[in-house]
Formats: structure tokens, sequence, C-alpha cells
């Protein structure tokens, strides 16, 4: 054999030797990677939410009911959320063509803002399109001086509406949400001031709208409030509500929608994904909850009550309301009952008047509690009415008879032909 064939034959080997190995690591360069685990899923175990978000809480809007939290009383920074609270108050404090004049110094507002001049004049109406849509700093910065004559002023108002609300782990310190160490909520107390915001049809418009032109009378080039919640596009039972953002913040988002006729209330707080956050609370939440409804207006709730002074003695008591929980699906039907009214009332009492409560406890251990009403009028009686009415039924029992074997006497003393003198005791006789 030659030396060049034996060289080859060498570099035939050394090849051959080579390829599997290097096969190998070319497959292993081409193969692709597992995707990461979703930040936000319905855990397979537990079948219960699993979201990226530090804090969060789904609140049924109609009764207030938690259906699910995470961490629901921790303190945290709203970032932009705030602004549901600064709308809340403008729609109660002001008519929708109030006009609202900047401060002179607006400019020095930063970060998100509609570009407001100083002096420039907004209706409230559009200034509530610029702070939900837009989130405009400078606007809530107007509105603040506007009804409380300055920031400090406001944040006062704004406590105190937020207890009135019943929220308990909440202070503001500004009407934006920028970054204020003092400046926290929850995301129970979120959603406390949400659904109470949710309850305004002017606020849900607002919410629901992804870009609306305002009409101001300066600055006439920037006009368009486009939505930052990207929510309203992809899911239309989604109607809202606020997102907000800041680096001590993170993500936070506070959402609405409505399915199958009812309305949910969502807060996420320091997540990574806001979008896919909400996502699964709603989709899991309208999926394992049912309503159940255990009476009805005009129906009858408890036995009748006694009624003193009135044309009846009694009157049935209902209640005005649907009365009925939002429980996990498959739970029982059955609910404890207590009833606060009193055994006796006073006449009159009109159709519709509250009488007490009804309270019930469902099978997930949320309480409810409704008002009682009379189901019917019973007036109250006439003077004659309410003598009679006092006289012992014995003694008019005995009256009557006695008048009538009186009546009897007579007729029988007139066919004898005998004729009592009345005013006398004994009789005297008349002859034909």
């Amino acid at each position: 054999m030659t030396p060049s064939a034996m060289k080859v034959i060498l570099s035939c080997l050394a090849i051959a030797l080579c390829l599997p190995s290097a096969l190998g690591q070319t497959k292993a360069l081409g193969a692709k990677k597992p995707p990461p685990p979703p930040v936000a899923q319905i855990d397979p175990v537990t079948g219960l939410p699993s979201i990226s978000a530090a804090g969060a809480i789904v609140m049924d809007a109609d009764t207030g009911k938690v259906l699910w939290s995470k961490d629901a009383d921790t303190q945290r920074y709203p970032a932009s959320t705030t602004k549901i609270m600064t709308a809340l108050l403008l729609i109660e404090k002001c008519k929708p063509t109030d006009v609202i004049q900047a401060p002179a110094d607006v400019e020095k507002v930063k970060e998100a803002s509609m570009h407001l001049k100083p002096r420039e004049r907004v209706t409230a109406k559009d200034m509530l399109y610029a702070l939900m849509l837009r989130s405009a700093n400078d606007g809530c910065y107007a509105v603040a001086c506007h009804i409380g004559g300055s920031v400090e002023g406001f944040a006062k108002l704004m406590n105190e509406r937020a207890k009135s609300i019943g929220c308990t782990g909440t202070t503001f310190r500004n009407p934006n949400g920028l970054n204020d160490p003092d400046h926290k909520t929850t995301p129970r107390d979120l959603a406390l001031i949400a659904r109470e915001a949710m309850k305004r049809p002017e606020f849900r418009t607002v919410t629901r709208t992804q870009k609306q032109v305002i009409s101001r009378s300066l600055n006439q080039e920037d006009l368009w409030m486009i939505n930052k919640n990207r929510l309203l596009k992809y899911d239309p039972t989604v109607d809202g509500i606020k997102t907000g953002y800041t680096n001590p913040a993170g993500k936070c988002f506070v959402g609405s929608a409505v399915r199958n006729g009812y309305r949910l209330i969502t807060v996420v707080m320091k997540s990574e994904d806001w979008a896919a956050d909400t996502k699964v609370l709603l989709d899991w939440a309208y999926a394992a909850h049912e309503w159940k409804t255990y009476f009805r207006p005009g129906e009858i709730v408890a036995a009748p009550r006694i009624v003193r002074g009135g044309t009846s003695d009694e009157v049935a008591l209902g209640v005005t309301r649907v009365g009925k929980s939002l429980v996990t699906k498959g739970s029982p039907a059955k609910v404890d009952f207590s009833l606060d009214v009193p055994d006796e009332l006073l006449a009159p009492v009109q159709r519709g008047q509250a009488v007490g409560y009804i309270s019930f406890r469902d099978a997930d251990g949320f309480a409810y509690r409704l008002p009682v009403v009379a189901l019917i009028d019973v007036p109250a009686q006439t003077p004659v009415q309410a003598a009679v009415s006092r006289v012992d039924p014995w003694t008019l029992g005995g009256a009557a008879a006695l008048f009538g074997m009186a009546y009897l006497m007579r007729r029988k003393a007139r066919k004898a032909g005998i004729q009592v003198q009345r005013g006398t005791s004994a009789p005297w006789v008349r002859y034909k």
C-alpha cells in the first residue's frame, strides 16, 4: 500500500470517528428549549388562580363578596390607579359642564400629561376622560386645586371618602399616584373604591371608551385621549377600569368585566403582566361561580307581624331586592336566616315601609343583610273604630243580649194589651 493511500484511509477513519460526536453537538444546538411557565394560570392541582401579582383580589360588584384574594390587605403603592378616587370625587363634586382652570404652576407636574397650559380651561366632563384615558397627572393637579383648594386639601377629601366606603388600609397624599412613601392602599380597598365608582353611569361610560376627543381652551394640538387599557381591544366583556405604573409600585391594574349578566371587579398590584393576571382571574371566577336565589321581591319572607291601632290586625313582610348570593358551583342551597323585626308594629303602616332587616349567610360564609318592608297598607283606625275596638267583646255581647231580651218583652206586652210606661218599673193597663 502506498503512503498516499494510507493517508486517505486514516483520514476517512478520523472523520468516521468524529462524525457522531459532531452530529450530536449539532442536534443539541438545534434543540428547542422548553418554554418558560406562564406568569398566570389556573393551578392544575388546586384549581385556583396562580398569578404573578404580589397582591390581588376578585370581588362581586353587586354584593361586595370576595371570591378570591392574594395578600389583599397588605399596603402597596397604587400608582395611577389612585385616579379612580380622583375621578369619583370629580363626578360627585362637579357638574359635567363646570369649567376647571389649570393653576399657573401646572407645568411643574411630571410624567403622564395632557400638556395643560397655565390658566387653560377644560370642562369637568372632558377632564374625566383625560384622567381615566390619558392618565393625565397635570389634569389631576388641576382637579385637586379646583375642588380641594390644594393637593393637601384634596387628599383630605380623598381619605374621608375612602373611609366612608369602608377602606381601612388607605392613605392618599396626592391625586395622581406619583410616588410618595406615605401614599399607599391595598387590593381590597382599591376594589371597594372601584366598586363605588362603577355605580356611576358617567364613570362607566368613560372607562369603557378607547379614545375620545376633548375640547380645551388653549392647547389645540393635543385633543385625542387614548385609553391605556389594552384589554378593551381584545375582550368585549371588559369595561374598565385603570392601569398604573411606577418603579416602586410595579404594574398595577384595576379591572371590571360583565359576563353572564353580572359584574366582577379585579385588582392586581406589583404584577409582572397585569393583562395576563387579570384574564386568568376573570376566566376562573366566572367559570367557578354561580348565583343562588333564596327569595324575590313581593314574596313573604317572615310570619306576619301584629299591628296595633290599625284597620287590620297584622301585616305581611317581604323584601324589595332579590335575596341571592354568588357561590362556588356545587355549593348547597341551604342558608341560615335571621330576622330583626319588632313583634308588633304601630299603625299606620305604609306599603314598602322598612320595618327591619333580614340577614343570611351563604354556603361560603358570606353574610348578607337586606331591608324588610311591609307588603300592604295598614291605615290607622278612625276614632269610632278605635272606641269599638277597645270594648271588651264579652261586655259588648252581654249588652246586645240584654237589648234583645228587652225588645222581645216589649213586643209580648203589646200583644197582651199591656203598655209599659217608660221610666217606671210597673206597668199600667189601658183597657180597650
